[in-house]
């Protein structure tokens, strides 16, 4: 106990205003943290919260796809909807089981890879729920996820937002349904929607985002969708490229 702490239970018989300074302490989720905190994980505007969203979702692809053995295939779309920005990115790995889902969109601080001594792009489990935290806050909307794993015949949709109190999901719709159509052939691996309130960024941008992982995974395929432009960018895989070996 510190000497001033000290004196203040002396100065009131023991209790008082130490009791009351102790009564005011409390943990706090670290939802509830990164909420108040955004500029720590990138999302303190607009503009720059759409490409962190975006990079987040992409690294999660990239991941996922390598660990299961399959080229990427990643579609990245964001439309205009009214004063809000639309984002859609989807991919062709593996998916992701209904009993996960949650967790990982709606748990900030849940992941499979902090104790992984494998070099992976994300460790901590923050970024994809971040990013579900940040488009909650800015638009009022739940995110929307569509996963079906290879060997299912149905698909899991979720649409969730997190208790930033609890750090726990808030599931709103949890329902099975036939695949949905998909800009991706065969339409497994997660398609997580969100509405931002967000800015478009400088033209050249996210364009010159999703070149960088395109070069870097030349086993890739990347494709980006963004207003106006009148076709979507492609970013091809290179021919005869093959997956990184094992570590």
């Amino acid at each position: 106990m510190s000497s001033f702490q000290s004196t203040l239970d002396e100065d009131d018989g023991g209790g008082g205003v130490a009791a009351e300074l102790a009564e005011g302490q409390r943990a706090i989720s670290i939802a509830e943290f990164f909420d108040k905190n955004k500029q720590m994980l990138g999302f303190d505007s607009g503009a720059r919260g759409l490409v962190t969203a975006v990079k987040e979702a992409v690294d999660n692809a990239l991941d996922a796809t390598e660990e299961a053995g399959i080229k990427p295939d990643i579609s990245v779309e964001i439309t205009e909807s009214g004063d809000y920005l639309k984002l859609v990115v989807e991919d062709n790995g593996p998916g992701i089981t209904r009993e996960q889902i949650p967790k990982i969109f709606g748990k900030l601080l849940y992941g499979s890879r902090f104790h992984s001594r494998v070099q992976a792009r994300g460790q901590q489990g923050i970024g994809i729920s971040a990013a579900v935290l940040y488009a909650q806050k800015t638009s009022g909307k739940p995110a929307k996820i569509t996963s079906r794993t290879q060997r299912a015949e149905r698909a899991q949709y979720f649409e969730l937002i997190i208790d930033t109190d609890t750090n726990e999901p808030e599931i709103s719709v949890e329902e099975e349904r036939p695949p949905a159509e998909s800009n991706l052939s065969p339409p497994t691996g997660p398609r997580i929607r969100w509405g931002l309130k967000a800015n478009m960024p400088p033209p050249h941008q996210l364009p010159d985002y999703i070149q960088h992982p395109a070069i870097v995974n030349p086993p890739a395929r990347l494709v980006l969708t963004e207003p106006g432009l009148a076709d979507p960018r492609r970013y091809e895989r290179v021919e005869g490229a093959e997956l990184p070996a094992e570590t």
